[in-house]
């Protein structure tokens, strides 16, 4: 009788959130870095470009050129690309955490000689670190935080990436415009210092750990993430038995292709990041400004950038709420089609802009689409890709299939950056706006042919699932 009253309340322990919340908020930090170097350029490049309008006393004491600070920003891409694939091959052989903790270095070393910065050769070197944080974040960021969650949270916990990212964004303008170069830079400068400072104390992923036959320490880990009392035998069962399994295999890259599994997994996770930067995100927040002066409204430029990247950051807490109730495959499709419709509505109006002599009566369409495009991003190619890198993948390739797909979406996003300037002048607005409503359009399609559903679903039955 003492058996069967007290031995089923022990198996329904229910694991605990705390040290999940703690650790997916602190790698989180990384992606919040990642938001501060992409809109850096935004508000300090008025601090040193010529013309300037800013007094000698917001100045680091030198100018660049057009051209300069063009390279400046480029350089940022340069560093993300470099560290693709070396990030993933790292975090295999050292871990997650120390390599994520090297990222936070990468980071501060940047914003140290940006703050100190005498010439724009140094503001460059500066630039390539940032890049190496960036790419590197987006490799092992998304692949910590699928290891050390649970299936029925892996969405919520991987939708923090997207709203720290956002978050870094909006902060980064906002100080920007209240603080001068040196300011700037130092601000930003605390937050690796806490990204590394509180990683420090959270756990190494425990597959890492199987997979370097540190089964106890793998048990004390996972104990620590799900709590004392909750029981975690099956869980690690399972992870050895994906880990000897893929050893047992012997893989090399040109076997890995030949896998069904694995080449359904390289199309989904890449494609999806392919079509997040096709979306023409990075070419709306970098021209923000520009587009809004362009459609000639009566709101001011600056002010529907600001309103825009608080919008972003807002709408990012949607999908925490939202994203363990419906599939992945419903809100990819719901983002794609809505993102689709504020582009081609842009697209209408510059279009109208050019036939029309009076288009006043318009004027709403620019700001409203874009804030609704904004948030149709948030709900699902803004989190949802990156939460893919960290289910899709089996363990034995996650380092490298991770660091292709991000090398894969930073060149993405340098097309997209550098050609959406190049359409506007050569064909107009109305072209670019409309190419990139087409472009998601067939991602809509790609969703419902290509990608799998993963919600609520262990690593290895979304394996199984793949390999069908």
């Amino acid at each position: 009788m003492y058996q069967e009253t007290t031995l089923p309340m022990i198996e329904k322990v229910p694991a605990k959130k705390f040290m999940q919340v703690a650790a997916v908020t602190s790698v989180s930090l990384g992606t919040f870095c990642a938001g501060t170097v992409l809109c850096w350029t935004s508000p300090a490049l008025t601090h040193i470009e010529i013309p300037s309008n800013l007094t000698a006393n917001t100045s680091p004491g030198f100018s660049v050129t057009a051209s300069q600070a063009a390279l400046i920003g480029s350089t940022l891409t340069i560093g993300a690309l470099v560290a693709a694939i070396p990030t993933g091959y790292l975090a295999d052989k050292f871990g997650r955490k120390p390599t994520i903790i090297g990222l936070a270095v990468m980071f501060l070393i940047n914003w140290v000689l940006i703050s100190f910065a005498r010439n724009y050769v140094l503001v460059i070197v500066a630039r390539l670190f940032a890049g190496i944080g960036l790419g590197g974040i987006c490799v092992v960021a998304p692949m910590y935080i699928g290891e050390i969650s649970e299936a029925s949270s892996r969405g919520f916990f991987g939708s923090f990436l997207q709203l720290f990212l956002a978050g870094g964004v909006f902060f980064t303008c906002l100080v920007g415009s209240l603080t001068n170069w040196v300011g700037l830079g130092l601000i930003l400068a605390l937050i690796p210092i806490l990204l590394g400072v509180s990683f420090s104390f959270m756990p190494e992923s425990p597959i890492y750990l199987i997979s370097k036959d540190k089964r106890k320490q793998a048990e004390k880990n996972l104990k620590i993430l799900r709590g004392s009392f909750y029981d975690i035998s099956e869980e690690i069962s399972n992870m050895e038995q994906n880990l000897a399994q893929a050893k047992k295999s012997n893989v090399i890259l040109r076997e890995l292709l030949t896998n069904k599994s694995t080449r359904r997994a390289l199309l989904a996770g890449i494609g999806a990041l392919v079509f997040q930067q096709f979306s023409g995100i990075n070419a709306i927040i970098f021209y923000t400004v520009t587009i809004f002066k362009e459609a000639g409204t009566d709101i001011s430029p600056f002010l529907a950038a600001v309103i825009v990247n608080s919008v972003q950051w807002t709408a990012s807490i949607i999908p925490m709420l939202v994203i363990e109730r419906a599939n992945r495959k419903m809100f990819l499709i719901m983002s794609s089609l809505g993102m689709m419709i504020c582009l081609v509505g842009l697209g209408m109006f510059f279009h109208l802009k050019t036939i029309l002599i009076n288009n006043s009566y318009l004027s709403f369409i620019p700001l409203s689409s874009t804030i609704l495009y904004m948030i149709f991003f948030c709900i699902g190619f803004g989190p949802i890709p990156w939460m893919l890198l960290g289910e899709l993948f089996s363990p034995e390739i996650k380092g490298f299939a991770t660091g292709v797909s991000i090398l894969v979406n930073w060149s993405s996003a340098f097309i997209v950056t550098f050609s959406f300037p190049l359409l506007n002048a050569a064909y107009g607005s109305h072209i670019a706006f409309y190419i990139l409503g087409g472009i998601m359009g067939v991602a809509t399609l790609f969703v419902y042919f290509a990608i799998p559903e993963t919600r609520g679903k262990t690593l290895n039955e979304i394996q199984e699932e793949l390999n069908r």
